[in-house]
């Protein structure tokens, strides 16, 4: 069975990324390897998680630099031939790690991921369809699913599926695909860089598959939405990298008129709750000064 290289980035996400540790080492298989890299949560508990976990791979970085280039750093000192980006706040089923072992091989060609439940073990659904015209929103994503005719829960029922892109929250792939694609864009400092890597994925002829039949818990947003700012930081963050996708992926009047779709949506909606969230007139603030967000 091939070996797997656990890649996780963490930020001040100490109490949920311990039951990931946790749940990954409680998996009865061997060639596994632990690295995690501290986007500088500069807390002081980095001292003695290191001493408690001390089987893993520990990179600490002086600044956080983002979700991309933290995997990159990641990736460069894995010594196994298949990678696992997985988020701390996730935490893996009873032999999820040999059920995937045993199907890796059946799709070599591929980005992997697994199904997710909720803490209330509600499904998620960690994938979707590429930013266009088509689901450059909620309302457009909702009517373009009716019209194809779409349901999330019958194709939960099956075994696998394929898809455009899947979650970042867990993603399998092979070192040889990982560096024929040149890894994560970096450009990305947070959010769709999942997506920008399965589109280059699908534009070389791989395919992007979810396994339905392994999955894992995942505690969205422990480390995106731990106070106000950070929340701030977040959601602005997801609107640069969404026009960021656009303008790497489209051209022409068809980029122009996207972006324009979804700059406008975003804004419509912002102002629709401005009144009534702090949150909403600060994501606003963000956008009209040109995205002038700090990093963490």
């Amino acid at each position: 069975m091939p070996g797997l290289s656990i890649i996780i980035i963490n930020y001040k996400s100490w109490s949920v990324l311990e039951k990931c540790i946790k749940s990954i080492w409680s998996q009865k298989t061997n060639s596994i390897e632990i690295i995690i890299i501290d986007n500088n949560s500069n807390d002081n508990q980095i001292i003695n998680f290191k001493k408690k976990y001390n089987k893993c791979k520990w990179i600490i970085n002086k600044r956080n630099i983002g979700f991309a280039k933290a995997c990159n750093q990641g990736a460069k000192v894995g010594k196994y031939d298949h990678y696992i980006f997985l988020n701390p706040d996730t935490v893996l089923e009873k032999n999820c790690l040999i059920k995937l072992k045993s199907k890796i091989d059946n799709y070599p060609e591929s980005i992997l991921s697994i199904s997710q439940e909720d803490s209330r073990r509600n499904k998620k659904f960690p994938y979707g369809h590429f930013l266009s015209i088509k689901t450059f929103n909620g309302v457009s994503r909702s009517i373009f699913r009716f019209l194809n005719c779409e349901n999330r829960l019958k194709d939960n029922k099956k075994p696998w599926i394929e898809t455009d892109w899947v979650s970042g929250s867990f993603l399998c792939i092979s070192r040889k695909n990982f560096n024929n694609l040149n890894g994560w864009d970096e450009d990305y400092w947070m959010y769709y860089e999942d997506m920008d890597l399965c589109k280059r994925a699908k534009n070389i002829g791989l395919k992007v598959i979810l396994i339905n039949s392994i999955s894992c818990t995942h505690h969205h947003g422990k480390s995106s939405r731990i106070n106000l700012e950070t929340t701030v930081k977040t959601k602005t963050h997801l609107i640069k990298s969404g026009i960021l996708f656009i303008d790497k992926h489209y051209n022409g009047i068809y980029q122009k008129f996207l972006k324009f779709m979804f700059i406008s949506s975003k804004i419509f909606y912002l102002l629709l709750l401005y009144p009534f969230s702090k949150q909403k007139r600060l994501i606003l603030n963000n956008l009209i000064f040109n995205f002038r967000v700090e990093e963490f």
